[in-house]
């Protein structure tokens, strides 16, 4: 199997090794599958679309009119890959869907999920992202864009310990988010992040902020359990209920290990390896069509 990943390179440094496009290659070649990624930034010329089984167009803005129209390339299966629906809107993703005449929409938000797509949740990259064993000094921390996030963060400084690690990237990010004992994180509307499966494979525990019961439930259907290998509040939850919890995991080090231990067996299902196998399987049916 032949696979060519189109995305835009990575246009931070510190964090490039760990673009997407990058780390599922790394986890197709897992799989004994030949993955070229080509894109804007990328030393590579255009490449011979004609020749792969699958192409995945990877989540690109396209604010130059770079990416290639593929409506006309026949032979390969053509995946579109939508990681950002909850930001820009799925309508976006519908046009491009029509206009390359893609096979399949691979959505990263469940709720914008169609006939013409199927649910490829987040993942992380355990080839970089894992427990370091340092020590966890910060009580409470956060890494990451603000965006809508202060509150959480301001709240958070009243009552605790928390470190503000604002676009801190790549290595650095790892190493912050194993220096806290708990890693608070708030999606953008209803979104699962990544950061919410980075921190589960930095053994950290997470206290993640879902909006209503139905994101609550994204959750669960990825496997996360309040007090078992995360903290997981949702809009109805009381504050007095949030530092309760968050009080819990700071005073009981067994309790907290024992969240940290569960979120480390948790990640190993929300690997970019396990996503490459749902490409391959999504792959191999979408031939027989």
């Amino acid at each position: 199997m032949k696979v060519l990943i189109i995305q835009e390179n990575g246009r931070h440094d510190a964090n490039r090794h760990l673009r997407e496009c990058f780390s599922m290659q790394r986890a197709l070649q897992c799989q004994e599958v030949n993955c070229d990624v080509w894109g804007l930034g990328h030393d590579a010329p255009e490449p011979d679309f004609e020749s792969y089984d699958l192409i995945i167009n990877l989540e690109n803005y396209d604010e130059t009119g770079w990416v290639p129209d593929l409506s006309n390339v026949r032979s390969p299966k053509k995946f579109l890959w939508a990681i950002d629906s909850h930001f820009r809107g799925h309508h976006h993703y519908a046009q491009e869907f029509e206009r390359g005449k893609y096979d399949l929409i691979l959505q990263a938000t469940k709720p914008y999920v169609d006939e013409n797509s199927t649910w490829l949740p987040n993942a992380y990259d355990d080839d970089y992202i894992k427990p370091l064993g340092i020590s966890k000094t910060i009580d409470t921390g956060f890494c990451g864009n603000i965006h809508n996030r202060q509150g959480l963060i301001d709240f958070a400084k009243q009552h605790w310990n928390c470190q503000t690690d604002v676009m801190v990237l790549g290595d650095k990010m790892v190493e912050a988010i194993n220096s806290y004992k708990i890693h608070l994180n708030a999606n953008i509307g209803s979104d699962i992040n990544y950061r919410n499966f980075e921190t589960l494979g930095c053994g950290t525990v997470l206290a993640a902020m879902a909006y209503n019961l139905e994101h609550s439930v994204q959750y669960e259907e990825l496997g996360f359990q309040h007090g078992v290998n995360c903290i997981l509040f949702h809009k109805d939850m009381t504050a007095e209920g949030f530092i309760e919890n968050v009080n819990k995991v700071l005073d009981d080090d067994d309790y907290r290990k024992s969240i940290e231990e569960n979120a480390l067996e948790l990640a190993k299902k929300h690997t970019y390896k396990e996503r490459a196998k749902t490409i391959i399987e999504l792959w191999e049916r979408e031939k027989k069509h």
